[in-house]
């Protein structure tokens, strides 16, 4: 096999399959409730002036686009002027939203550009069947990575993403998959010799560049074995119908992904999720809007753009509201809610849409079991920002990972969150 032909049958291969890790299987023999991960990245971020409370303190104060969210009041905390140093880009920012890190910086970091939801995965994805799932609403950009670079695909589609999780398989299906996965393992060991073969041949630059395919490769070694040994476990049945939705509707896309999400939680399936809410969404079945998101995104302050753009921005939040709703009214294991269990983040790589600026990045966290119900505000000390990988840090080690470094990160939040 040639060096091309080597390289690109590795790319191809390590994007057609999800990361799994290589963990024990043994999330069914829990007997305390999990801790989860919902991670919600915009395209365009947040209005500012509509989003951001002017108050600190104990009493979290609801803005225009909080008030729907008022009933989280108390279990939701909001975060002003965190941002990630050194990325910048407008659009192309956006996706070091849950890395802090662009791709292209990732050789500069020990764990590359990987994204918190990823970090978890490896760490604790394979007590479940799917040790994440990345989920998008209309096309956008990736903000799941792994820490070779690679961007996790996404399902746009949540009848999709409800048949991968809970529709049953015969055994002609079963059996066709566990050789797929048989024959894989077979192809991993051949592009394992041919690496090694041609390593030695390479200059430095091609060197680092099979580096980061190996990496992509032993990724994809554990996601197959820990496929292989899910195989023959039994699927669960979800505690709801798979959901429907108006394909012109952008509401109803994001309300059943939120659905299929909630159940996919619910029924431990996975405990890592990512949704992208991309900036293609369609909005003109949204009453009193009859613009494009992007081009409202881009208001230049023009009244009848920032009317439409806050109907378009809060009908967003009502989803997050029925979402966590869904959340807070599942049963958990030792009586509490998922919602209690699961740390939801929602925010953006973008501040300001309207002009590009990837600073001040709305942000907010809600569940998890945070000391919640403030408005934390980070102002800037010359040009020394607190970088947004601070909270993540402290996401990580509630989820149970031992991290005192992500990212950017200079510290973490913990002082303000436990």
């Amino acid at each position: 096999m040639n060096r091309r032909h080597f390289l690109q049958s590795i790319g191809a291969t390590a994007l057609t399959f999800p990361w799994f890790s290589n963990l024990a299987l043994h999330g069914a023999e829990a007997t305390k409730a999990p801790r989860r991960l919902v991670c919600i990245g915009l395209d365009f971020g947040l209005r500012p002036e509509s989003f951001f409370p002017v108050n600190q303190g104990p009493e979290l104060e609801l803005t225009a686009l909080l008030k729907p969210l008022e009933k989280w009041s108390r279990r939701m905390t909001v975060f002003s002027q965190l941002e990630h140093p050194n990325v910048q880009g407008g659009h192309y920012g956006v996706h070091a939203f849950l890395s802090g890190v662009r791709r292209e910086q990732g050789a500069n970091y020990a764990d590359g550009c990987i994204s918190i939801d990823q970090m978890v995965s490896n760490k604790l994805g394979g007590l479940t069947r799917f040790p994440s799932l990345c989920l998008g609403v209309a096309t956008g950009d990736s903000i799941s990575w792994t820490s070779a670079g690679i961007a996790v695909p996404k399902i746009d589609n949540p009848g999709t993403a409800f048949d991968l999780l809970f529709k049953p398989m015969n055994k002609v299906a079963k059996d066709s998959q566990r050789n797929r996965l048989d024959e894989n393992q077979s192809v991993i060991g051949l592009l394992n010799q041919d690496a090694k073969r041609v390593a030695p041949k390479l200059d430095r630059w091609d060197r680092e560049k099979l580096e980061e395919f190996i990496g992509a490769m032993q990724d994809f070694e554990k996601s197959n074995g820990t496929a292989l040994a899910w195989v023959d476990k039994p699927i669960p049945q979800p505690n709801g119908a798979k959901p429907t939705f108006d394909t012109a509707g952008c509401m109803d896309r994001l309300r059943a992904t939120f659905d299929v999400s909630a159940l996919a939680l619910q029924s431990d399936s996975t405990r890592v999720i990512t949704l992208n809410i991309g900036g293609s969404l369609p909005v003109t079945n949204i009453p009193g809007v009859n613009r494009a998101y992007h081009d409202l995104s881009h208001s230049g302050q023009d009244p009848d753009k920032l009317r439409q753009l806050a109907l378009v921005e809060s009908s967003l939040m009502a989803e997050l509201d029925r979402f966590l709703q869904k959340l807070s009214e599942m049963k958990d294991i030792a009586g509490g809610s998922v919602l209690d269990n699961t740390t939801v983040i929602f925010g953006s790589g973008m501040g300001n849409a309207s002009s590009h600026a990837n600073t001040n990045l709305p942000v907010l966290v809600a569940g998890g079991g945070f000391r919640h119900g403030k408005h934390l505000f980070f102002p800037k000390t010359g040009r020394q920002q607190t970088p947004l990988c601070n909270l993540f840090v402290s996401v990580l080690q509630q989820m149970g990972l031992e991290r005192d470094r992500f990212g950017s990160s200079t510290g973490n939040l913990n002082q303000m969150l436990f």
